[in-house]
């Protein structure tokens, strides 16, 4: 049977498992919008988001179920544990690095930010979103905050997010899409 995002990561647990929700979310909202991807049903019924995302259109609600298109190159960055000492050498050689966010949007994008981003209400213009992700009561260790802050200075938006839930709303925020 296949899973909801929901239900993967609370089946799984862990920081991959949210990571693959968040993945999951981003690949349905990218063809038919947040609205569509934020109902369980478009991911265990066959044709259930096409056929709502063609409703909407037929209903005047187009507006409100847009695909987001600029999820098109979200992309995860490997950074993680890589087994034996012979595959981090490998993994090293190759430019994997301790610290670096999980996930990076490369949509540079000027906005006023109210909430959840570190410079108030101030325009600003960012060159990309990092998102760092955690799950449960984890938070990001002394180099991940150390990258995170480097980006920042270098004109990302950089943040952490516990779970994949938040992760997407924080996508959604730097978008504009909803808060």
């Amino acid at each position: 049977m296949p899973l909801d995002p929901w239900s993967y990561a609370d089946k799984y647990r862990s920081e991959h498992a949210h990571q693959t929700a968040l993945f999951m979310w981003a690949n349905m909202a990218q063809r038919f919008g947040s609205i569509i991807a934020d109902d369980p049903h478009s991911y265990t019924v066959a044709n259930f988001a096409k056929s709502q995302f063609e409703n909407a259109g037929k209903l005047g609600y187009k507006r409100y179920t847009a695909p987001i298109s600029q999820l098109k190159w979200l992309h995860a960055i490997h950074n993680q544990g890589h087994g034996d000492a012979i595959r981090g050498g490998k993994a090293r050689a190759e430019g994997v690095k301790a610290g670096v966010a999980d996930v990076f949007l490369p949509v540079p994008i000027n906005a006023p930010w109210s909430t959840g981003f570190p410079n108030g209400n101030k325009l600003v213009t960012y060159c990309g979103l990092y998102l760092e992700l955690k799950v449960d009561k984890n938070k990001p260790s002394a180099i991940q905050e150390e990258f995170l802050a480097d980006m920042r200075a270098a004109g990302y938006a950089a943040e952490w997010a516990t779970g994949w839930l938040e992760a997407r709303d924080k996508i959604l925020a730097y978008l504009q899409i909803r808060a």
